[in-house]
């Protein structure tokens, strides 16, 4: 390829972002980026009220995310971050359960042997950090073989439920490992005062992609990809504008793309598929007890699988004295009927869902309700990433969360996808941009590791 040769990535978030931020940083000067939404970040959005920031749902920053570390850095917000260690809540017959505190870890409903099996499970997990080993495997054979049944059935059965709404035994074992070796709710979460941290990295960005001249194409869909010869030829839009493309990056979901490349049998490619969320912020000022971030709802009897207090984390979100409740329930499937129920019905839902968990009606001052029918891929027992390039069209690769099995899905790892097929596409053309290098030798200054 020649470094005037067009390039067309689909989709602006983040994987698609960090794609063209690596192409234009190696020396390519035709890059377009297309994003049917009215701003560059996908499902890192942001929420405007009263002049304020919210996110779209609930966003922290990990403290072991080595690459949105060095892309904040890079972005020179990394020094605006700040940490905090926060309580993740477990909710059981109307109790509370804090498993970091010992008093609520030893009165949690679960028998003494398996409380301490629990440990040996969080401990092995956490000392573990290449589960090549579990590709294969299911979660319930890691948390049986590492824990017990009785963990299996008094925490982890729920959890899988409450997140893709199937069965240890259907669940991949790499990818519990990996989540819970990352300890999301144990860990110090990052975040940035005064804003959405979220509307900082996804701005940092697009000032890269203008920076660089990455033209930007925003409000319209992409219509059908023309091809010829096993090749991408042009990119037709819903506005019936053509982009010439030499190389196409899809960082769509797969189910998206597939509908425009229907004959695309890229290896892994047709098997997955993704869970939905329906995300719902309530701010108030009605004081409310526990404090708490993250609370987890496994008894199943809810509309959400689980609640966030948002300045739990960012004491600056909202104006002085508000809470920001963030409802979330994790659905199987974009054509599950509760995403079909409509807005004052779901709302009501979780109103209730209020009332039963702190024992009062919510007043909130403003509400906001949020469907994504494509949010995550559902991560089965035996998941395998397909490959960077298809196995059909010659110039087209590949990029996203879909991608990154068995990493813990996160801005990261979105970013991470795309920067490598960046990479790739600048190796075929004798190109690199730098950025795998400086990655590679980024450390984060302790002082910002909480």
């Amino acid at each position: 390829m020649r470094l005037d040769d067009p390039v067309v990535v689909l989709g602006g978030g983040l994987a698609g972002m960090g794609v063209a931020w690596t192409l234009a940083r190696g020396g390519f000067r035709d890059v377009t980026v297309v994003e049917r939404g009215a701003e560059l970040g996908g499902l890192a959005g942001t929420i405007t009220e009263d002049e304020r920031f919210y996110p779209l749902a609930y966003h922290h920053i990990l403290h072991r995310d080595r690459t949105l570390l060095y892309t904040l850095d890079a972005l020179g917000a990394l020094a605006r971050v700040r940490w905090r260690r926060i309580r993740m809540l477990f909710r059981s017959s109307s109790a509370f359960y804090d498993l970091s505190r010992p008093w609520d870890f030893l009165r949690f409903p679960m028998s003494l042997p398996d409380k301490l099996r629990f440990a040996r499970l969080m401990l092995r997990c956490f000392r573990t950090s290449d589960w090549e080993a579990w590709h294969e495997a299911s979660a319930a054979e890691l948390v049986d073989a590492w824990g017990g049944p009785g963990v299996r059935r008094a925490i982890f059965e729920p959890l899988t439920r409450l997140k893709f709404d199937l069965p240890c035994h259907e669940v991949s074992g790499a990818w519990l490992g990996a989540r819970l070796h990352f300890r999301e709710g144990s860990a110090p979460l990052g975040y940035i005062p005064g804003t959405n941290w979220t509307k900082v990295l996804c701005e940092g960005l697009a000032g890269e992609l203008e920076k660089y001249r990455v033209r930007v194409r925003l409000g319209v869909a992409v219509e059908r990809l023309e091809r010829a010869r096993g090749r991408v030829h042009e990119v037709v839009l819903g506005d019936g504008s053509r982009l010439a493309a030499a190389t196409v990056v899809s960082t769509l979901p797969v189910e998206t793309y597939r509908a425009l490349a229907p004959d695309d049998d890229t290896p892994a490619l047709a098997a997955i598929r993704y869970s939905a969320i329906v995300s719902a912020l309530f701010v108030t000022a009605q004081p409310t007890t526990p404090d708490f971030y993250w609370m987890n709802l496994p008894t199943l009897d809810l509309n959400a699988s689980g609640v966030f207090r948002l300045e739990s984390l960012n004491p600056t979100i909202g104006a002085p004295g508000e809470s920001c409740f963030n409802f979330v329930s994790h659905r199987p499937g974009r054509t599950d009927p509760f995403l079909s129920r409509d807005d004052a019905t779901l709302l009501a839902g979780y109103r209730e869902d209020f009332r039963r968990i702190f024992g009062f009606e919510i007043e909130p001052r403003w509400s906001r309700l949020t469907r994504i029918p494509l949010y995550s891929p559902v991560f089965v027992r035996g998941y395998r990433n397909p490959p960077l390039r298809s196995s059909v069209l010659e110039n087209v690769y590949f990029a996203g969360n879909y991608r990154t099995f068995p990493s813990i899905a996160s801005t990261g790892t979105a970013l991470e996808s795309g920067f490598e097929a960046g990479e790739a596409i600048l190796r075929a053309s004798g190109r690199a941009s730098g950025l795998p290098q400086e990655l590679e030798r980024f450390r984060p200054p302790a002082q910002l590791r909480g």
